[in-house]
């Protein structure tokens, strides 16, 4: 099982490094080795009850409390075990511990006291011990049991969107679109999980095209006003919001700047979220009234603050009504049984109940059902779940969130131990984050939360993520962020996380600083800093009293104080993301001394250089200097002979040698500047276990001077196709460069044409890929790779409409196409083209172009047969309102000639890029 659980803290990993301590690597004092037998014989009985606890709902206080006090006791000796081992492997660089002989471990005993520390652990494992039997635990009765046995299924699909929203958008839009020329603010309000976001923004996307200026932004439990109007400021104007990234402008100055914008422009903005009548009273005052008929949609779940925002005549409040009986059932049967009108009569009756219960809340039919989805058709089992949910949501209300925290409680009690614990770890992003879920998985593997019995741990990782995911406890986001192409990111439903973070903090197991939090703990493991104020001081010093105990530090956004990271000899993750410059070289001085570090990132333009004790991180397997301006590696990075991932700065200029060291390397991104690029090349061969690589090109001016001059000496040849980016075109030149483990190839820079030697990447499952010139040769090229699954193409210039036939792309399931031509290019599905397809994204440039590629082709949307959601993007600029209606219609009716129409996702919008 996982090393670390939620609920069970570091037992598994204790037991495991007792075992290694037993081992014939270490010739063990009598008295001593006699102690850790006892320990891993006591652990290991008390392990099962402890699992079994972990896995109970309902524990009375006792109970709760004793397994409490296991999972910190598991912590202090997992602690205590990896300062020894740290001690008698110092200095020694390899993996695995070296002999050492009976003189050697006494003397370390005596000098570092490790004899007494194991001494006091053993004193309280059998003080545990005794407690259990007094409590007698081992035939413990919860209060309340779980309703259904907690299982690990393997999921296959995702709940579409919701049903009914078609007609109230309708409604939103004819409140919007009232010929009042003043500013007019439309209130969406209701409780959480009725979808209120999701109709807010369908109605912008369906209107945003008329208005000058649009945006939308999240509010939140906990406003954080400099961020709010930098996320304004950065959808509206992408100029004056470079000047301020570069400036940093007071918050006055940042609103000042709107306020200009704004003037003379029509413009409609989404006020997500909004908890309390302070908060909109500052965001309204960034609106100015031009009288020129903008409009801004806010949603809240509070009565009384939709009120306030609908102050002026003009202004209009929207209830946002719970499901009807008839469409709650078309939600819940399409999620289980994949047809909204399908049922078996066995279940009818109980489904009926169960919805009654769902009280037309589409987050809690959707739960449910996700609950329900790939369990046995046993009405029995439909039964017990009917029973568990209690009485039920209101219609009128739902006694402050208790009926759905009930509902969502019965989801999270459906879970395996190892993904209870993966789902808490979400509660350290701040709400309506956008989480990347690479780095989620990276995290967990760095916890220890993965599951080690089954080799791959990554894969393990996605399968659990994959697991939360089906289960709609986390819902995917694929998002265009960097501006550098779409990436999948996922999210927690805000009452979703609010229930995590309160079971987390019944298991000590994160502790977040939001605003919200009223105490601290006395031992602190996982630190999430999302907000500063008054609390931050207090914070500070607890985690320096925890300092030999935290196992991870999170921290987002700007510091106006920085914790002082010394000594912490227990951190495995440490990720200081998206800082301006308030973190300074100075601060991560004494990152060497971490000794378990594993996942290290560093986003934050204030850090320009690593320290060059980075080599002594021995456990660090990802390095992630993204976001940063770390524009050189330390020299003894080479050390590094467990690190899978490396991702630096496009400003970094890499040394090729040291990849000749570093044979543990999975993944480079986003990799610009070699001093060797020839060297590289050949490097990159000997790395047997690559599985992606990125490769980026200058972004800007100065990073593209920085490049220029970082190239001097180079060959004029290579020195111009490096300079141009194309390294992409000289590293697939030919069939020799095959990279037989390369899964993931990502190259941001436009190449001329695709290289050949790509068809050769037999092993690649996602290309993702920018050509200037594109025919039907390129096409052919990448149809013949064998294993592609997802396939991201954006194309400059293409040769007229191009055909994809049915001889390639066998196991493509996404395909995202963005034609960015000038001229009449486009694309065409042929009968048997691309079988396995299940998601397409098409983006034109041009509404015309878009037109008569539809008109011509019909396009052979029928010929995708697993096609279930389609998405098309159309570009408002060089376009008009006419030609723009005339693709939705050519669409939608190409749409309905498809076999599965009625089980399709089809999604229309039109992009201002």
């Amino acid at each position: 099982m996982a090393g670390v659980g939620a609920g069970t803290g570091a037992l598994g990993s204790v037991i495991v490094k007792l075992a290694t301590l037993l081992g014939d690597e270490y010739t063990m004092l009598k008295r001593v080795r006699k102690d850790i037998e006892f320990l891993q014989r006591e652990l290991r009985q008390m392990q099962t009850l402890v699992n079994v606890l972990a896995d109970m709902e309902g524990l009375d206080e006792l109970a709760k409390g004793w397994k409490s006090s296991m999972r910190d006791l598991s912590y202090d000796m997992e602690e205590c075990i990896d300062r020894f081992m740290l001690r008698l492997d110092n200095g020694d660089a390899k993996p695995g511990f070296a002999k050492r002989t009976a003189r050697q471990l006494k003397t370390l005993f005596t000098r570092h006291g490790v004899g007494t520390q194991i001494k006091e652990l053993k004193a309280r494992v059998t003080e545990e011990g005794e407690r259990r039997q007094r409590l007698n635990l081992d035939n413990y009765v919860p209060t309340t049991t779980v309703a259904i046995d907690p299982r690990l299924a393997a999921f296959h699909g995702v709940a579409k969107g919701l049903v009914a929203m078609d007609g109230r958008t309708v409604e939103v839009i004819s409140l919007l679109a009232e010929k009042s020329m003043g500013l007019k603010v439309v209130a969406i309000v209701g409780a959480g999980g009725l979808g209120k976001t999701t109709l807010a923004m369908e109605a912008f996307r369906k209107i945003g095209e008329r208005f000058q200026c649009r945006a939308s932004v999240s509010v939140s439990r906990t406003l954080d006003p400099e961020k709010l109007l930098e996320d304004i400021l950065s959808q509206i104007d992408k100029v004056v919001s470079s000047k301020y990234q570069s400036e940093r402008w007071k918050k006055d100055q940042l609103i000042r700047e709107i306020q200009q914008i704004l003037t003379g422009k029509r413009y409609l903005f989404v006020i997500d979220d909004v908890w309390k009548q302070q908060q909109w009273e500052f965001v309204k005052a960034v609106f100015p009234d031009n009288n020129n008929g903008s409009r801004v949609i806010v949603t809240t779940r509070i009565t009384k603050v939709a009120k306030s925002c609908c102050l002026n005549s003009a202004d209009q409040l929207y209830p946002m009504p719970h499901l009807k009986v008839v469409d709650s059932r078309r939600l819940f049967f399409k999620r289980i049984f994949h047809s909204e009108n399908t049922c078996p009569t066995h279940l009818e009756d109980v489904s009926a109940r169960i919805l009654k219960k769902c009280g037309g809340v589409p987050l809690a039919i959707i739960t449910i059902a996700s609950l329900l989805a790939n369990k046995p058709q046993n009405q029995n089992e439909w039964d017990r779940l009917q029973e568990s949910i209690g009485t039920g949501l209101s219609y009128e209300s739902d006694d402050d969130g208790k009926g759905m925290r009930h509902i969502l409680l019965l989801s999270y009690w459906d879970l395996p131990h190892h993904l209870k614990t993966c789902l808490l770890y979400l509660c350290i992003y701040p709400e309506d984050w956008y989480i990347p879920c690479e780095e989620l998985k990276l995290k967990w593997i760095s916890e220890g939360f993965i599951d080690t019995r089954r080799g791959n741990l990554y894969q393990e990782a996605e399968s659990n993520f994959n697991e939360l995911v089906n289960r709609s406890l986390i819902r995917l986001v694929y998002a265009d962020l960097e501006g550098d192409g779409f990436e999948q990111y996922c999210q927690v439903h805000d009452i979703v996380l609010d229930l995590i973070i309160s079971l987390s903090e019944e298991e000590n197991f994160a502790t977040i600083l939001n605003g919200v939090c009223n105490s601290l703990p006395s031992k602190i493991h996982r630190f999430s800093l999302q907000s500063g104020g008054h609390e931050e001081k207090g914070a500070f010093q607890a985690i320096t009293r925890s300092r030999l105990h935290v196992r991870s530090i999170n921290v987002f956004g700007e510091r106006k104080q920085i914790p002082p990271l010394v000594d912490f000899q227990s951190l495995r993750v440490l990720d200081i993301c998206g800082d301006n410059k308030s973190w300074e070289n100075k601060h991560i001085r004494n990152i060497g001394s971490f000794c378990q570090l594993r996942y290290l990132r560093i986003k934050s333009l204030g850090i320009t250089k690593l320290p060059e004790d980075i080599g002594k991180l021995q456990n660090l397997e990802t390095l992630d200097m993204r976001g940063s301006f770390i524009t050189e590696l330390p020299s003894t990075t080479v050390r590094l002979q467990n690190l899978v991932r490396l991702f630096v700065s496009c400003l970094c200029v890499l040394s090729a040698d040291m990849f000749g060291s570093m044979r543990a390397l999975e993944e480079v991104a986003d990799i610009n500047q070699i001093d060797n690029p020839e060297k590289f090349l050949e490097e990159l061969g000997h790395l047997n276990f690559l599985r992606k690589i990125t490769m980026t090109g200058p972004w800007t001016e100065l990073e593209g001077e920085r490049l220029a001059s970082s190239l001097n000496g180079l060959d004029d040849s290579l020195q111009y196709l490096y300079a141009r980016g194309e390294i992409g075109e000289y590293l697939f030149r030919d069939p020799c460069c095959t990279f037989p483990h390369l899964q993931n190839l990502k190259l941001v820079t436009p190449m001329m044409r695709v290289p050949i030697g790509m068809a050769f990447l037999t092993n690649t499952l996602k290309l993702d890929i920018k050509v200037k010139q594109f025919d039907d040769e390129d096409l052919g090229i990448l149809m013949d790779m064998p294993s592609l699954a997802n396939l991201q193409l954006i194309v400059s210039r293409s040769g007229g409409v191009l055909t994809v036939s049915s001889n390639g792309f066998k196991l493509l399931e996404v395909f995202h196409y963005t034609n960015k031509a000038y001229e009449t290019t486009g694309i065409n599905f042929a009968a048997g083209a691309m079988p396995a397809l299940r998601w397409l994204y098409l983006y034109w440039s041009h509404c015309g172009f878009a037109l008569r590629n539809i008109e011509n082709t019909g396009m052979g949307f029928e010929h995708l047969l697993n096609l279930a959601d389609l998405h098309v993007e159309i570009s408002v600029y060089r376009s008009n309102g006419d030609e723009m209606e005339t693709v939705e219609g050519f669409v939608e009716k190409a749409i309905a000639l498809h076999p599965n129409s009625h089980n399709l996702q089809l999604r229309l919008s039109r992009a201002v890029r």
